[in-house]
């Protein structure tokens, strides 16, 4: 019930896309916000390939933080795991639908539905934190990503 719920206020609850050519960053920066942060993201491995191969997933990993990346890290790895069943339908996925963002502190959590590739839909919320103490002081970047089922929207 709790994701038919949800399913039913990210229907409602949508954001333009990032266009993939003209992505606004793609590298962390204070200026952005946890929404911007997911959406470059999201937008970035919509169009994995585009300019070139795998360039949707660097740009996902370059606003990985240091404490993610130290478990997903380096970046062979990194792409390996988007690579897995479970992360793969965010590759070139044909929509994207966000969620309301909450924001508690220095922790920030995005729900996303996908319509992947092959038109099942695929939920994943990202979690982000206000970076302090290293060189991307003031950025967002997403701590980690978990899957969870979409039962209807």
């Amino acid at each position: 019930m709790k994701q038919l719920l949800l399913a039913a206020a990210l229907s409602a609850a949508t954001t333009a896309p990032v266009v993939a050519d003209h992505l606004p960053q793609t590298k962390p920066d204070p200026s952005l916000s946890p929404q911007d942060v997911v959406s470059i993201q999201i937008e970035a491995l919509r169009n994995n390939d585009t300019p070139y191969e795998n360039r949707g997933i660097e740009v996902t990993f370059s606003f990985a933080s240091p404490a993610n990346k130290r478990i997903t890290g380096p970046i062979e790895r990194f792409a390996a795991m988007v690579r897995n069943p479970i992360y793969a339908p965010m590759i070139n996925h044909r929509t994207a639908r966000y969620g309301k963002l909450m924001i508690e502190g220095e922790i920030a959590s995005i729900d996303v539905i996908l319509i992947s590739e092959d038109g099942a839909y695929v939920g994943y919320r990202f979690t982000l934190s206000r970076q302090h103490g290293n060189q991307y002081e003031g950025s967002w970047m997403t701590d980690a990503v978990v899957p969870f089922e979409v039962m209807s929207l």
